[in-house]
C-alpha cells in the first residue's frame, strides 16, 4: 500500500515537474539573457563609449613651449589631431600617448612634456581616434590607439626627420606603446616607457571598477571576448595579450607601476617585466597610485625617465642592449 502511495505521488511530482519544467528553462533563458545584457551595457557604456576627454582653450605655448597644430591620417584615413613641439637642433622625438579617455590635454597638463623638451627632444602629443579632436568613435583596447601611435611615429620620420622615437605611454597608452613596439617595423621605435599598463584584459577587469567581484562578468568574459572580436574586427584576446607577447618584445622596455595602484595593480607591470624579451627595467614605487609615480617622486621619475631615453635613443644608432634589473 505505501508502495503504491509512493508511486502515485512520484507519479504527480513527476507530472509537475513536466509541466513546469518549460517555465524552468525560460526563466534560466531570462537570468542569463539579462546577465549577457548588464555586460553588454557595462562594457558598452565603459569602455566601447569612451569619453572624448575635456577639450580646451589650453595649448602647449602656455606652457612656455613652441608648437604647431598638426593633423596626420591613420590607415582607414581616419584624421588626428595633436601637436609638434620642436626642439631645434635635434632628430630625436618622444610620443605621448595618453590612456583611456583622456587626450593631449591631459598629457599636457600631466605628462612628461615640458621637461622632455627642455632634455633635448622634439615632442608630439596627438589625440587617440575617438578623443579629443580627432576622428572616430570606437575605443580599441589599446589596439586601435596602437595603430595611431605607429601612425605618429611615421609621421615624425617621414615629415619632420626623426631618426630616433621614443614613447612614453600612460594606463591604457602605456599598453598601447607596447603593442605598437611589438607590431611596427623593428627600426620605427627605439624605447618605450610604460607607466601602470595592463597585462592583459582578464588581469585588467579583475582589478578595474572592482569588476573582481561581479561574477557574471567574469562567468561570461570568455563570451564577451569573442563578440568583442567580431564587433571590434580583429582578435581583441590576442592583440591585447601581452603578458603572452612581450617575449617576443625587442625593444627596450622601462616599466612603472605604483605600488597603490587600484585601477590596475602592479601584477600588471611585474608579469610583463618577467615575460619580456628584451632590454628591460622596472621600477614599482612606494605610495604612488594609478599614473601617479611622477606627482609623488617628480625628481626621480625625470632622471629616470630621461636617463632610459637617452640609453636608447641616439641621432642614428637603434635600440641595443643587455637585459637590466
Amino acid at each position: 500500500m505505501k508502495a503504491k502511495i509512493w508511486v502515485i505521488m512520484h507519479s504527480k511530482s513527476a507530472r509537475v515537474y513536466v509541466a513546469i519544467l518549460p517555465i524552468l528553462i525560460l526563466l534560466a533563458l531570462l537570468g542569463t539573457g539579462q546577465a549577457l545584457w548588464n555586460i553588454s551595457a557595462k562594457i558598452n557604456g565603459e569602455i566601447y563609449n569612451t569619453p572624448r576627454g575635456e577639450v580646451t582653450d589650453t595649448t602647449p605655448g602656455n606652457f612656455g613651449l613652441p608648437y604647431e597644430d598638426i593633423t596626420f591620417t591613420t590607415e582607414n584615413d581616419m584624421e588626428l589631431s595633436g601637436w609638434f613641439i620642436d626642439n631645434t637642433g635635434t632628430t630625436r622625438a618622444i610620443v605621448l600617448t595618453p590612456g583611456r579617455g583622456t587626450n593631449k590635454w591631459d598629457i599636457l597638463e600631466q605628462g612628461p612634456v615640458g621637461y622632455l623638451y627642455r632634455h633635448g627632444y622634439d615632442i608630439l602629443l596627438f589625440d587617440p581616434r575617438a578623443t579629443g579632436q580627432s576622428d572616430g568613435t570606437k575605443y580599441g583596447f589599446g589596439y586601435y590607439e596602437s595603430q595611431d601611435l605607429t601612425n605618429a611615429a611615421e609621421y615624425l620620420v617621414n615629415e619632420r626627420g626623426a631618426t630616433a622615437i621614443g614613447v612614453w605611454g600612460g594606463s591604457a597608452g602605456a599598453s598601447a606603446a607596447i603593442m605598437a613596439a611589438l607590431d611596427s617595423d623593428d627600426d620605427l621605435i627605439d624605447a618605450v616607457i610604460a607607466d601602470s599598463p595592463y597585462a592583459n584584459l582578464r588581469l585588467a577587469t579583475s582589478s578595474y571598477q572592482n569588476h573582481e567581484k561581479d561574477l557574471s562578468l567574469q562567468l561570461f568574459f570568455p563570451l564577451y571576448m569573442g563578440i568583442a572580436r567580431f564587433t571590434l574586427d580583429f582578435n581583441l584576446g590576442e592583440k591585447t595579450n601581452l603578458s603572452a607577447r612581450v617575449k617576443d618584445l625587442k625593444t627596450p622596455l622601462f616599466l612603472i607601476h605604483g605600488l597603490d595602484d587600484q585601477a590596475l595593480e602592479p601584477i600588471n607591470s611585474q608579469l610583463l617585466y618577467e615575460n619580456a624579451g628584451g632590454p628591460k627595467r622596472l621600477w614599482l614605487a612606494e605610495g604612488a597610485w594609478h599614473v601617479g609615480t611622477f606627482e609623488v617622486y617628480p625628481d626621480e621619475y625625470r632622471r629616470k625617465v630621461t636617463a632610459f631615453f637617452d640609453s636608447y635613443m641616439t641621432e642614428s644608432d637603434h635600440a641595443s642592449g643587455e637585459t637590466e634589473g
